[in-house]
């Protein structure tokens, strides 16, 4: 059972409330006495309690450590990555005609380039205005109801289709069935049931009519199909077949054929309703737009190339939308360094790992270059956070501890105002891990580690001098002044230089990989500074955790947490027995005051007969 106590100097609050006689019969002040006696007995609850506050107190401060540590893991993730010193940068001396970015693994140099043409898409275009001249078309109304404005009127792609339809029943009872499509022809209807034929050829059946028994009828307008009694049940299939128009196709989507699952209909649907269709749909490989002004559509092949292509098929586009004037994709073309002469379907092109975007034609240059500032930035960032944490750790294990300033019991704040109560715990707070072994020892890895050599290094040449960069300090990264305490100092002009002159040098000082592979080896005399501090800070990390825990663990089995558990049950224990005790004194006090009352009234029935003789 765990036990959250106060270090209360007055007497405990969990009592059953007895009744009590305080002092009437014998003038003493007994709230007074048992107050006093309660805490000379609360004593060793209140030191119990006071531990348990210097625990908590070396808790948050390990996981403070902790949380300094994790913010220079993150950063050190970082600065054991290739790429975080291998970025390039690129310039253009024409931006209108080329551009470039590089990855880290692009070779640096310079190239010139001459674009003599740019890639291009397939496109499209209206040949005249889809409406006639002066009139107002609306895309977003039906294209049918527009039929008298529309220069090239909406003409049927007449072909075969079959289709089964369910009979169903509506709301007044009638047998109906539906068919898919509109119909062209009346004529090519037919309709078979149960080997039965139901056409216009054989007399049975009806166009926008009433059907007799033995009769279907078909509303050419909505495709719905009347059946006369006799002719079929409810839930049967039919077998439907007829013409119908308004099929095309945009490369592979197609809509309104026999294999299409897409379907339009000008009657109900808008030029709009065309163009969602058609961009929406991945299949087609092109967008499709109108443009107001002109009274033209237009399409667009999605890819560039000379691959690029729009194939149509179907009068509504063909004629009512005027789209035959087709323009082809083109490759662009271009000159790499007056030698290299090539094609990309795209108007980008990668090259030794940089990538050239063209956006005109024309003659430019590249060039390819190792990004200092970028490199520079982060290995000074890596510093800063270093030194950061350093401080963090190190302000703590320095810290004075206060051995006169215990924790504070319930009591004693009570006497005490709030400002004295904040100077107190200010003082009390003070040097929970000084001289700490634990903290001690990671403060110790981390400086050990960052003054170590890197084995294997090749020579690099910087100002025409032989060097090795092999250390911190051979790229302008020396430790401070003993006062500060390990924390690390950046001679700029010198980094830069190295970065500068041997780039690939700088990255494996920082990412040469272990041996092994290991995410805690900090052995291997070959690995980088950033994987070898990487691997000691993951170390450290999980020996503070062990030892204090973290705020997001929903069962904490560290040893503090287990320290104040167990703290926590000794204290409840102790707080059972102080309200035993608190009984017991009453009781005490309580039998003394009926004793003296039960003396003072044999004393007054004596003195009476005594009076009274």
């Amino acid at each position: 059972m765990a036990y959250i106590g106060s270090m209360s100097g007055t007497a405990g609050s969990s009592y059953t409330d007895y009744s009590r006689i305080s002092g009437l019969a014998t003038g003493l002040d007994t709230e007074s006495m048992i107050n006093a006696m309660m805490q000379v007995a609360r004593q060793p609850l209140d030191r119990l309690l006071q531990q348990k506050q210097i625990w908590q107190w070396r808790q948050e401060d390990y996981r403070t450590v902790n949380n300094a540590l994790r913010e220079l893991r993150d950063k050190l993730f970082s600065a054991k990555l290739q790429s975080t010193y291998l970025t390039k940068t690129t310039t253009t001396t024409d931006s209108k005609v080329v551009t470039a970015t590089a990855a880290s693994s692009a070779t640096p140099g310079t190239y010139t380039i001459s674009v003599s043409q740019l890639a291009s898409a397939a496109a499209a275009v209206s040949g005249k205005g889809i409406a006639n001249a002066g009139e107002t078309f609306d895309p977003n109304a039906s294209l049918f109801s527009q039929q008298s404005l529309l220069s090239t009127p909406i003409a049927y792609d007449v072909q075969d289709f079959s289709e089964a339809i369910t009979v169903q029943t509506d709301a007044n009872g009638n047998l109906f069935a539906k068919l898919s499509h509109d119909i062209v022809d009346p004529g090519s209807f037919t309709l078979n049931i149960d080997s039965t034929e139901y056409s216009l050829a054989n007399g049975n059946l009806v166009i926008n009519g009433t059907p007799a028994e033995g009769q279907v009828a078909l509303d050419t307008t909505t495709g719905k199909i009347r059946l006369g009694d006799g002719v079929a049940s409810e839930g049967q299939s039919l077998a439907a077949k007829y013409d119908y128009g308004f099929s095309f196709s945009i490369n592979d989507l197609q809509v309104n054929t026999e294999q299409a699952t897409l379907t339009f209909d000008p009657a109900r649907a808008s030029l709009n309703d065309l163009i969602s269709l058609v961009n929406r749909n991945q299949t087609a490989g092109v967008t499709m737009a109108y443009d107001a002004s002109s009274g033209r559509v237009l399409l667009t092949a999605k890819a560039t190339g000379e691959n690029s292509a729009i194939s149509l098929t179907g009068k509504l586009l063909t004629e009512t939308l005027a789209l035959p004037v087709l323009s082809a994709g083109k490759n662009a073309e271009f000159t790499i360094n007056g030698v290299l002469t090539t094609t990309s379907s795209t108007n980008t092109y990668t090259i030794n790992g940089t990538t050239l975007t063209f956006a005109g034609e024309g003659t430019a240059t590249i060039t390819v270059a190792s990004n200092t500032d970028a490199i520079v930035d982060s290995i000074k960032s890596f510093v800063e956070q270093y030194n950061t944490t350093l401080k963090t750790m190190t302000d703590l294990y320095y810290q004075k501890r206060n051995r006169d300033y215990p924790p504070l019991t319930e009591a004693q704040k009570e006497a005490m105002k709030d400002d004295q109560i904040e100077k107190w715990e200010k003082m009390a707070r003070s040097g929970m891990l000084a001289n700490d072994t634990t903290l001690g020892s990671a403060i110790f890895s981390l400086r050990q580690l960052i003054s170590s050599v890197v084995e294997g290094q090749p020579i690099s040449i910087i100002n025409g001098k032989e060097v090795t960069l092999n250390t911190l300090g051979s790229i302008g990264i020396g430790t401070s002044n003993w006062w500060r305490q390990g924390q690390l100092t950046v001679n700029e002009e010198k980094l830069r230089q190295a970065v500068e002159a041997d780039p690939e040098a700088v990255m494996r000082l920082f990412t040469n990989p272990n041996a092994t592979g290991s995410l805690t080896d900090t052995s291997d005399p070959k690995s980088g500074l950033a994987v070898r501090l990487y691997n000691t800070v993951n170390n450290s990390i999980k020996t503070i955790t062990d030892t204090a825990g973290t705020s997001a663990d929903l069962a904490d089995n560290s040893y503090i947490s287990k320290r104040i558990r167990d703290i926590d049950k000794r204290a409840y224990e102790l707080q059972r027995r102080l309200d035993d005790k608190l009984v017991q004194y009453y009781n005490q006090f309580t039998r003394l005051e009926q004793a003296i009352n039960r003396m003072n009234a044999q004393s007054m029935y004596l003195m009476s007969m005594f009076n009274g003789q």
